[in-house]
């Protein structure tokens, strides 16, 4: 297979794949990423527990109100 002067132009250099490998994110730039990705997960698990609680809380409460409200009800 023949290439044009074109498109022999255009091929990479060593130059030009060290230049984009010095652009491209490293290994530690990814584990930044990946940590703070981990502690919004966490953040995330801790607050739908909480809410989960706060409801099974409410929904507690709801039904003794209610028991009273039956009882004072004429």
């Amino acid at each position: 297979m023949t290439i044009t002067p074109k498109q022999f132009n255009q091929l990479a250099t060593k130059d030009d794949l060290k230049k984009l490998e010095s652009r491209l994110a490293s290994k530690k730039d990814f584990n930044k990423v990946l940590n703070a990705v981990d502690g919004l997960a966490k953040r995330f698990d801790t607050i739908e527990t909480e809410s989960k609680m706060d409801k099974l809380a409410h929904d507690r409460m709801q039904k003794q109100i209610d028991k009273l409200e039956l009882k004072t009800t004429p």
